[in-house]
């Protein structure tokens, strides 16, 4: 099967990439970085398609998608993985910040989506489906977390259209299938906070974080057998579903993350 996975060059696309390649899968490895691309490539058999992209520019997602029909003929799960995240309060984000990583995390989902599912639609079907479109949101794509909020919108945004996608494409046999994964270790955090002038507490770097192999495992699953949503962290499911029920609680808890955060950052303005 053919497999597309935007921001492969490290993290989640990175670990899913090897894992598909151990299940025999042809492989589109997209991200910015091509020298990691082309590393990566080298590891996994030097066969794979490299296309060194940047999904916040409509033109690249054009461009993943003809290379792979041209290469592959066809596109069995389109992984929407690439996206970054930054620390700072809602109301000091810019109004440039904001624009940016919607434009990476959102349009660089909406815009391949687009560009892929004609292809999609004119596919034979295979096990029942036509394709997949599998996109990487998280955690805060159910609750929106302090410092982290222009993120969790982003993740919100791929959420909600992921849900609406879902029930639209059932008829055209292309499955919806949106990933929520917790604190990863994975560069995350520190890009972010490259990006930013917020600090997190050591303690909360820490706590609940789940490996990238674990991660791609589960996506595997989801990829073998569709399904609507993926928690890897089962655990982090129930808090989110019991938050959306008492959501005063959860501001409460989150309330005191929020203070450790100030605390850790004494000269910003929080």
């Amino acid at each position: 099967m053919v497999v597309v996975i935007t921001g492969a060059s490290a993290g989640i696309g990175a670990a899913l990439a090897r894992s598909l390649y151990e299940q025999k899968a042809h492989l589109v490895l997209a991200a910015r970085r091509l020298d990691r691309l082309e590393a990566l490539n080298r590891e996994l058999g030097g066969q794979h398609l490299v296309v060194r992209a940047d999904v916040s520019e409509p033109n690249d997602c054009q461009n993943i998608v003809q290379q792979t029909i041209r290469r592959f003929g066809r596109i069995d799960t389109l992984v929407a993985n690439a996206g970054y995240g930054i620390y700072d309060p809602v109301v000091q984000t810019t109004p440039q910040q904001t624009r940016e990583i919607f434009a990476t995390n959102v349009f660089g989902t909406t815009d391949l989506v687009y560009a892929a599912a004609p292809f999609m639609f004119r596919q034979d079907q295979r096990d029942g489906w036509r394709g997949q479109i599998m996109i990487v949101s998280s955690v805060c794509g159910r609750r929106g977390v302090p410092f982290l909020g222009m993120y969790s919108g982003t993740k919100s945004a791929q959420l909600a259209i992921a849900e609406a996608m879902r029930v639209e494409l059932e008829p055209h046999k292309i499955a919806v299938t949106t990933i929520h994964p917790i604190m990863t270790k994975t560069d995350f955090g520190r890009t972010a906070e490259t990006r930013s002038r917020i600090v997190l507490p050591q303690e909360d770097r820490s706590r609940m974080t789940q490996s990238v192999e674990h991660v791609a495992r589960r996506m595997i699953e989801a990829i073998r057998r569709p399904r609507p949503e993926v928690w890897p962290s089962q655990a982090a499911r129930i808090v989110v579903g019991f938050g959306t029920l008492m959501p005063g609680l959860v501001d409460r808890v989150l309330s005191r993350y929020r203070d450790r955060v100030r605390e850790k950052n004494p000269s910003v303005p929080l």
